[in-house]
């Protein structure tokens, strides 16, 4: 395990976006440009979910506008697009640990996962654009392989209202090339996430 503060490939700054070595290339400029180009691409806005027929929606967050939402069990929700980039929402885990502790058994629990490499996990704290701030954040990010596809995710325990207990879970996954811009889809659904109810 190891904690990456600085750097173009890996950095967790006080803004909380945690992204991995895998971003690294050889030609920094090209990434930046291509990075650019994709947020400039997609049109972030306030989606809503955990919606029930008796009390409205629960939760809402900033993602990209044509990124499909996929219902995968109750609190839980899945945005994702035709390159199979996607942002998964868990909303009920109850504040029961710490963001840390939720942090550390994920990795616990990731051991044994094929072509598996932790890039980094840090604990920070972050602004609320939703109002439900100071957000307490813990993230892993972390590849792994699934068939022959390298993929690369960060998943990051969020706790609001001041509190460092984990409510929320948020992983956003994808291609190692596209890691940057990834990171920018983690770091707007977090700031902007808000649970209700």
């Amino acid at each position: 395990m190891r904690k990456i503060i600085s750097g173009v490939a890996a950095t967790i700054v006080a803004g909380g976006l945690a992204l991995g070595g895998a971003a690294l290339h050889s030609n920094a400029e090209t990434t930046q440009q291509t990075t650019t180009q994709q947020v400039a691409a997609v049109k972030f806005v306030k989606r809503d979910f955990d919606c029930f027929a008796h009390v409205g929606c629960l939760a809402s967050s900033q993602l990209p506008s044509t990124w499909k939402q996929i219902n995968l069990a109750k609190y839980r929700t899945r945005f994702a697009d035709k390159a199979n980039q996607t942002a998964t929402f868990t909303t009920n885990l109850g504040a029961k640990v710490s963001t840390a502790q939720a942090m550390k058994n994920k990795q616990k629990a990731l051991k044994g996962t094929r072509g598996l490499h932790i890039v980094s996990t840090a604990t920070t704290k972050m602004k609320s654009t939703s109002g439900q701030g100071p957000l307490t954040v813990s993230t892993i990010v972390y590849t792994y392989k699934s068939g022959k596809t390298t993929r690369w995710v960060a998943t990051r325990y969020i706790g609001t209202w001041g509190y460092t207990d984990a409510g929320i879970e948020l992983t956003v996954a994808g291609a190692p090339k596209n890691s940057k811009f990834l990171g920018t889809v983690l770091l707007k659904a977090t700031s902007a996430v808000e649970t209700r109810g």
